[in-house]
């Protein structure tokens, strides 16, 4: 295995600049190597210019040579959320979804949920330029979310038509959907949600890794990690905010939901190899569905300690290496027990 950026492709030789870790030296090595037979792509691009260098260069690179992916790309998130919705099993747990299409469709899906939304871009990550918007006991509108560098704001309007007209000039022409604000928080007013990561292990085969609460902080809108949350595991933080009996049913709800949204993307957009799927349980009890992600992070699982956290990482290798020995077959949407 070695790490290597798309733009070092030498189109002459059809090598790479990788580096390389030596475990005898304890460091990194940068040589030159051929193609690898699988890419896996965890880049994070720190801004939109980086953004455009890396695209164009694995662009370029994937016209020329095809490279073989690890894990596949999703589309935004309201082409998931229809994607997902054709599966009536999942249906129940999707919270209704619409693409922002100007202040007069915001200020409609307003009206249709009790002066309450939340909009997220359709292609985001990281709980990055998400809104929340409320309107308050005195007739003013709340806004309260996450700027492009995840430092959380509020500000007040004094009604819809200023809100919209803020949000509009905030959005710009990228990409967003609009839902319900769904009452995501616990007793200490802190918003959570709930990460599964599902990956496929070195038989083939999806297995649930981990299941963690993610909380915020009180008074902001995301759980997110990058954002400032803190991770735990589900089952006890479930059990202390409705009781173990119905913590229990909803980890098996949420695993039995995993294996369907798992088995729906993968007939609608390809193979994968892990998936990020994110959850809300609303102070009723009730279970929803929330995103997916298919380059999802590592830092929840290290809340169950070193062996956990060494699964997430090693399971991507363990399939790879399941991918490049194996005999031609179909893939196994099965889970295996953790």
């Amino acid at each position: 295995m070695f790490a290597f950026a798309p733009w070092t492709w030498n189109p002459a030789d059809g090598t790479v600049q990788g580096w390389r870790f030596e475990p005898s030296l304890l460091k990194w090595q940068r040589e030159a190597h051929p193609l690898p037979a699988l890419v896996y792509d965890r880049s994070w691009p720190a801004n939109e210019s980086e953004k455009r260098k890396y695209r164009q260069a694995l662009r370029k690179l994937n016209s020329a040579r095809r490279l073989a992916h690890l894990n596949g790309p999703l589309p935004g998130k309201a082409a998931v959320q229809l994607a997902l919705a054709g599966d009536e099993r999942l249906s129940p747990y999707l919270p209704p979804t619409r693409l922002y299409e100007g202040t007069d469709s915001f200020l409609r899906w307003l009206t249709r949920n009790r002066g309450a939304a939340f909009l997220k871009p359709a292609a985001g990550s990281q709980g990055r330029r998400v809104v929340a918007v409320r309107r308050k006991a005195d007739g003013s509108v709340s806004l309260r979310g996450r700027l492009a560098d995840n430092r959380a704001f509020s500000c007040d309007c004094a009604d819809f038509h200023e809100a919209a007209a803020r949000i509009g000039r905030w959005i710009g022409g990228r990409e967003y959907v609009m839902q319900p604000l769904l009452d995501l928080r616990n007793a200490k007013d802190e918003p959570f949600d709930i990460r599964a990561l599902v990956q496929k292990n070195g038989k083939g085969r999806w297995a649930l890794t981990g299941t963690a609460i993610r909380r915020g902080q009180a008074e902001t809108v995301t759980a997110n990690l990058h954002g400032g949350g803190t991770a735990e595991p589900a089952q006890a933080a479930l059990a202390s905010m409705f009781g173990g009996e119905k913590a229990v049913m909803l980890l098996e709800e949420i695993r039995e939901c995993c294996l369907h949204v798992v088995c729906t993307l993968e007939q609608c957009y390809g193979r994968f190899a892990e998936l990020g799927l994110d959850f809300g349980v609303d102070r009723s009890g009730r279970l929803w569905f929330l995103e997916a992600n298919s380059k999802p992070g590592r830092a929840a699982m290290e809340c169950f300690g070193e062996a956990v956290a060494r699964t997430a990482a090693g399971r991507p290798v363990s399939y790879a290496r399941h991918i490049l020995f194996r005999s031609p077959g179909r893939v196994i949407h099965e889970f295996d027990h953790l």
